[in-house]
């Protein structure tokens, strides 16, 4: 029995001590890992505070950012690359928080505001206009059944 023992005893412990590195090691390579698990569009999000920078109609007419049809959409943003977001004013006070995508084609993201407890509050999604590491822009309807008339949000990376 004796002879069993120590054998099992040091497989347990040595099993022990390798599930503790592992739980411990790939901490640091787990954002890298979930990168990677995100489209193209997606990865030039993340890593990134992107501001409001303006508004513009369907006429690409400039939209004064207090107008009641854009104001909401203005702040600042944070993508990371666990899928969730956080927007801010541009003061810092908390505007929502929750879940983010992109399509794999890049021509829609989504998302899923959640309150502190994680529940759905609503899920927006909007038509991407610009993708790129410099500038996204995205398409609002104020008339979900009226493509006519629209406002492109746009954003670029706070300096």
């Amino acid at each position: 029995m004796k002879k069993l023992l120590v054998p099992t005893l040091l497989a347990v412990v040595s099993t022990m001590s390798f599930n503790l590195y592992a739980a411990s090691a790939p901490v640091e390579n787990q954002k890298e890992v979930v990168k990677n698990n995100l489209n193209a569009y997606e990865q030039i999000m993340v890593g990134k505070i992107w501001e409001t920078t303006g508004a513009l109609d369907q006429d690409k007419k400039a939209v004064n950012s207090d107008d009641k049809q854009v104001a909401n959409f203005f702040g600042l943003a944070e993508y990371y690359p666990d899928g969730s977001f956080n927007m801010t004013t541009f003061d810092g006070k908390p505007k929502m928080k929750g879940d983010w995508s992109f399509s794999e084609e890049g021509k829609t993201r989504s998302l899923t505001a959640k309150d502190d407890k994680g529940d759905v509050l609503f899920t927006r999604v909007v038509e991407n206009v610009t993708v790129t590491p410099e500038e996204y822009t995205y398409r609002i309807y104020p008339e979900q059944d009226n493509k006519t008339k629209y406002f492109d949000i746009v954003h670029k990376v706070k300096k």
